[in-house]
């Protein structure tokens, strides 16, 4: 739960950007390590996943062994180690539910701005929800971007 400021905005220890692997992980650690910070997460996408949920081509799968890509805190228990894209977006799953990360994620929330103001010493973030078009701001002591390195507006198209 968001503690709120003097003005209704709300106010989190830890707003995150992105519910993929990274995000998530991110957000499990926080929350073992500092059970009573309030956190959130804003993911642009509709599900968790990153990665492994924006691709889904036949064939998709790590190029790196799950034993060392994977959380140290919920090891990855398959027999196959080179795992497939279905996999891990259910290991990613599975761990934001197992830590209770999955209840701190908005989907569907774009992030426009963050910038760390002095006077109020804390992050303002500016996001834009899609469902409702509208901007809202929220602002935060940490801010932490798990974003990837995808654009998701466009696919990168190179000048040759």
């Amino acid at each position: 739960m968001a503690s709120v400021q003097h003005d209704d905005i709300p106010h989190f220890d830890v707003l995150i950007i992105g519910a993929g692997l990274s995000g998530i992980g991110t957000a499990c650690h926080i929350k073992n390590t500092f059970p009573k910070k309030s956190i959130t997460l804003l993911e642009r996408r509709e599900t968790l996943g990153g990665t492994w949920d924006l691709f889904k081509y036949p064939g998709i799968r790590s190029d790196s062994d799950m034993l060392t890509f994977g959380y140290n805190f919920r090891p990855w228990n398959k027999l196959h180690t080179l795992a497939d894209g279905p996999a891990i977006k259910q290991y990613i799953s599975d761990t934001a539910d197992e830590f209770g990360v999955t209840e701190k994620i908005q989907f569907g929330v774009k992030t426009i701005s963050a910038n760390w103001d002095n006077e109020i010493r804390c992050w303002t973030v500016i996001a834009l929800h899609d469902k409702s078009g509208e901007k809202r701001k929220y602002t935060c002591g940490y801010y932490i971007s798990c974003t990837g390195y995808y654009n998701q507006d466009a696919g990168y198209l190179p000048v040759i």
